[in-house]
């Protein structure tokens, strides 16, 4: 098996096994509503049909329902164990469910898409320009995609901990705002902004049992872990100089050319 299909997995089982999610996930939720306000913002027209990937437990899934209740919704995940979670949760939110690598997502849709949306999902891409060439050849003329995405800058403060004390840090290089900007489509316009959410955290303890208890600690490719000695280095350095996470989210949105 090749060695990202080999990652995925891994992504995919920490996510299915985060039983605590819905009471760890405290930024998930408040950048799934700044993405809502924003799609709902640019739909004069309410979309008839709307693809999510990476719906997770329905934070945004659950808003997209609330505010387009006539569209054919279809929420997708990576991870089987987060739909077997918002189908039992949830039954009714989506019209639609099934597990899905949006990386290379499924083409057997009977129609195209006016909305495809997502939060804080697309930073665990390998190749986030494919993906999103993919994704976007599935929106109908003048569809729009709109995502939520960790930018550089993002758990920085856990970041300078471990570079003072010379601890290997597993945080993924997530890209630039410039970087990022550089990889819509062709057949099409894009937008990103940039925008700097703080989760307070009282200790580096705390911040590292919710990046476990989200699922979210794998860490980037190729990272050594650190010596238990190292780790309480870096903990102790954070506690004694933040009391907050940045997370630098990026906000994009694509819409497809009419032609």
């Amino acid at each position: 098996m090749p060695r990202i299909e080999e990652r995925k997995h891994r992504i995919a089982a920490r996510f299915g096994a985060a039983e605590s999610y819905e009471a760890a996930a405290k930024i998930q939720r408040v950048c799934a509503d700044q993405l809502a306000e924003r799609i709902c913002a640019a739909f004069q027209t309410p979309p008839r049909s709307i693809l999510e990937f990476g719906c997770g437990t329905g934070f945004l899934t659950t808003r997209l329902a609330t505010h387009f209740p006539t569209a054919h919704l279809c929420a997708t995940d990576l991870a089987p164990g987060m739909i077997e979670r918002i189908r039992a949760r949830l039954p009714d939110v989506a019209s639609e469910f099934r597990v899905m690598d949006a990386e290379n997502p499924d083409r057997d849709f009977t129609t195209p898409f006016d909305l495809i949306a997502s939060s804080l999902c697309l930073q665990w891409f390998s190749n986030r320009q494919k993906g999103l060439e993919r994704l976007c050849s599935l929106l109908a003329p003048g569809g729009k995609l709109m995502v939520a995405t960790l930018l550089q800058g993002s758990l920085q403060e856990w970041r300078d901990a471990c570079a003072v004390e010379r601890a290997p840090c597993g945080v993924p290089d997530y890209p630039t705002l410039d970087q990022i900007r550089g990889e819509w489509p062709t057949d099409g316009i894009g937008f990103w902004e940039s925008v700097p959410l703080a989760d307070p955290v009282a200790k580096a303890s705390g911040f590292l049992r919710g990046m476990r208890q989200i699922g979210a600690s794998l860490p980037r490719e190729g990272s050594r872990p650190a010596s238990a000695a190292a780790l309480r280095r870096a903990m102790r350095r954070f506690d004694a100089e933040n009391d907050s996470v940045t997370y630098q989210i990026g906000f994009g949105l694509f819409e497809r050319n009419h032609a």
